[in-house]
């Protein structure tokens, strides 16, 4: 009985992100039906449970799918090979037949759902040994952090859609309507909050949710959210920063993967190879010889880097290696582009948080706190500017201090799957991605309005549930 319903975990999702697996997913015995004193009977079935969220994370939308949606669509990454759903989101072409579109909220609710598994069952199970040292606090505050970053993501990528925070039961459960995105972004902040309170300070490896995991994504929501509060996003960047973290002294360390689980990794995902628990194949679909390969940095990002003269984070970030095409963006192959930053092979970690994040998040919002607050953003900015050699920035007010942290936020994390929300947040989208250019300084004619910024909801969600509509 065990083995079966952890392999729902693994394989079973509610009715609005079911896909081809629905015959699999039914033939199952339902979640209502498994007693708790049969499938949760004590502390290491718990154990199992959280540990089967992690898992369920190793999918295609936390292994490259979050980089397509944050620098692809953004002005960072062209879509790169020959895949039409890429090439759609890249061009503002998106439809609700979008298979990427359509694979990655079935993910992310799959996701929500064996987080939901945790956070129903956990607080039932009645075994003594879930208390010691506050274990129960700790898996369900797990659960709950995972589960508000899932939904940042959805919040984001589609504004409104279903909250489901409970295991369905009765047939109304399986057709949900859409939420408000003030009401996900509510439970959001009150998951987290639960988070920052009960989980760990650290933990064995930067893939377990912390406090820090939980601080830096209420810092990164408040920031976000309608009408962001700047002095929540400064007190919690402030408890990430004071919170045990440091830059690793040389950038190339945090690429390199020699250097996993290091000091400036809030949450990094922890790939160990196919004869792991973890393969990462993204590092194969960005470089290589064969077939042209996805997620070519843009002509506008090496531009900037090189305005910049920053070499150090460009060396990092961006592979020339000869191996290239020519397409309709890079014309001569010998200088076609590659990110650089996950170079490695299946090990390859990725971060999804991480100290400099932070800290330029912070210096955001003192420079909008107050007008007088790019002064105090001035000395964060060029501290991450010193890591890699370059000079202090030249902002001397709140309006070119605005320009220099976004610009630095760029550089710094580019391909990390952070510029198309930054531009989302700071309302720049549309006149940053309408103003794109191709090699030779013709427009893109990307064409993008207000109504291509958001992820349309599958098709196929609409037709098994019309309350989506």
């Amino acid at each position: 009985m065990k083995l079966k319903i952890y392999s729902i975990i693994a394989a079973g999702t509610i009715t609005l992100a079911l896909s081809s697996c629905k015959k699999d997913f039914l033939d199952k015995q339902p979640i209502s039906q498994v007693t708790p004193d049969v499938a949760f009977a004590d502390a290491a079935a718990a154990e199992k449970l959280i540990q089967g969220v992690y898992d369920g994370m190793y999918n295609d939308f936390h292994i490259m799918d979050f980089m397509t949606n944050g620098d692809v669509v953004a002005d960072n990454c062209y879509a790169g090979g020959d895949n039409p759903n890429n090439i759609q989101l890249d061009l503002f072409t998106v439809s609700n037949t979008n298979a990427n579109v359509s694979r990655d909220y079935t993910a992310l609710y799959k996701d929500i759902k064996n987080c939901n598994l945790v956070t129903d069952n956990v607080p039932k199970i009645a075994d003594p040994k879930l208390d010691v040292n506050d274990r129960r606090k700790q898996i369900l505050a797990e659960a709950r952090i995972l589960r508000a970053y899932l939904y940042f993501n959805i919040v984001r990528l589609w504004g409104s859609a279903p909250l489901v925070v409970k295991i369905p039961v009765t047939t109304e459960d399986l057709s949900p309507s859409k939420a408000t995105a003030d009401q996900i972004y509510a439970q959001i902040i009150a998951d987290l909050e639960y988070g920052a309170a009960n989980a760990r300070t650290t933990a064995a490896t930067k893939g377990i949710m912390t406090k820090g995991v939980a601080n830096a994504l209420l810092a990164k929501v408040y920031a976000t959210k309608t009408n962001p509060d700047w002095a929540k996003v400064i007190t919690y960047a402030d408890a990430v920063i004071g919170g045990g973290y440091s830059l690793v002294s040389n950038y190339d360390f945090l690429w390199d993967s020699q250097h996993k689980n290091n000091s400036e990794a809030i949450w990094e995902m922890q790939y160990d190879g196919w004869g792991g628990l973890h393969g990462n194949w993204m590092p194969s679909q960005l470089f290589g010889a064969g077939w042209k390969k996805f997620n070519t940095p843009t002509n506008d990002l090496v531009n900037v880097f090189n305005a910049e003269n920053d070499v150090v984070r460009k060396k990092s970030s961006i592979l020339i290696d000869g191996i290239g095409w020519d397409d309709d963006y890079w014309k001569d192959a010998a200088v076609y582009p590659h990110i650089n930053k996950y170079r490695a092979d299946d090990k390859t970690d990725t971060y999804l948080l991480r100290l400099a994040d932070i800290m330029l998040l912070k210096a955001e919002a003192l420079n909008e706190a107050s007008a007088s607050g790019w002064s105090s953003a001035k000395d964060i900015v060029n501290t991450i500017r010193g890591r890699v050699n370059l000079g202090a920035t030249p902002a001397t007010d709140q309006a070119s201090m605005r320009l220099a942290i976004e610009k630095e936020r760029r550089l710094e994390l580019a391909f990390e799957g952070h510029r198309w929300y930054d531009l989302l947040r700071t309302n720049r989208a549309i006149a940053v991605m309408n103003a794109q250019k191709d090699g030779n300084g013709n427009a893109l004619n990307y064409n993008v309005t207000a109504a291509k910024l958001l992820f349309p909801i599958p098709q196929t969600e609409l037709d098994r549930n019309p309350n989506l509509r």
